[in-house]
């Protein structure tokens, strides 16, 4: 899929500390071989989806590996590495970007791949429009809404990790059921019609309750209010004041969402920042 865009970038940070709390992405046009980059070395996580173009990979052994579109290449925080362009014009990256620390905690779990920094891949429209939305965000956004913006940033790094290693033979019912525990994830701030996610994914509204439940345990909306609970505790442990988490995760108010929180969490959410 030929690709025309600009240049299309933006970097934040949450706190004071760049390494830890660095939030960008952004897309990047790399049509001359002098923008390529050797030796690099940074102290935080990147990584980059290669929509178009080509070039090569060189670890810090000087092993070749080639990049082509479709392509998910990471850069580790302390590996030294380079990427080459081949200047034909046609490079362009959209990259993520976050603090060392959430690399740490992402890796812990297994989450991000270390075994190689180039793996093979594909990109679907849908990727485009989630990396655009997650841009516009993240350069609209009030310093409080990082923490929160973090999450949708980690939430397309995985979204992109799981399409690249679905094994086309998997059951189509588990890859629907996924796209919908990512529909249902994704911008918790907001409203979001079932129905709807059942029409993205091509199900009725009945059979996708039925098949939601026999593939994840439980109801799309009780999923959905369990997203919503686990980003309140991020953000309340982060420091963000109760009523601007409440509307944050989409709660109309403060009252609504102490009440979900607390029959959810079995305690207050003040209770909750003060035991945390």
């Amino acid at each position: 899929m030929k690709l025309e865009m600009k240049k299309d970038v933006i970097y934040r940070c949450i706190g004071t500390d760049f390494t830890n709390g660095i939030l960008a992405c952004g897309y990047m046009t790399k049509p001359t071989k002098d923008q390529s980059q050797y030796d690099f070395l940074i102290d935080y996580y990147s990584c980059f989806l290669l929509l178009s173009g080509n070039g090569f990979y060189y670890t810090a052994d000087n092993e070749k590996l080639p990049i082509q579109a479709g392509d998910f290449v990471q850069r580790i925080p302390g590996v030294i590495h380079s990427t080459e362009v081949v200047p034909d014009g046609n490079w362009l990256e959209f990259f993520i970007s976050f603090g060392r620390s959430t690399y740490n905690y992402l890796n812990s779990l297994n989450l991000i791949p270390t075994d190689t920094p180039v793996g093979k891949g594909s990109f679907k429209d849908t990727t485009i429009q989630k990396s655009s939305r997650l841009l516009t965000l993240l350069k609209e956004a009030d310093d409080y809404d990082l923490p929160l913006l973090s999450l949708q940033a980690q939430e397309l790094l995985l979204a992109i990790l799981i399409s690249k290693n679905r094994n086309p033979g998997e059951d189509l019912f588990k890859k629907s059921m996924e796209e919908a525990c990512q529909l249902l994830t994704s911008e918790i701030s907001s409203e979001i019609s079932l129905k709807e996610v059942a029409a993205n994914i091509n199900m009725s509204y009945e059979n996708f309750r039925k098949q939601f439940r026999k593939y994840i345990g439980t109801s799309p909306s009780q999923y959905r209010i369990e997203q919503r609970i686990k980003h309140a505790k991020l953000m309340l442990l982060s420091g963000i004041p109760i009523k601007e988490t409440a509307i944050l995760t989409g709660y109309s108010d403060t009252y609504s969402f102490t009440k979900q929180f607390t029959n959810s969490v079995g305690i207050s959410p003040g209770r909750f920042k003060k035991e945390n």
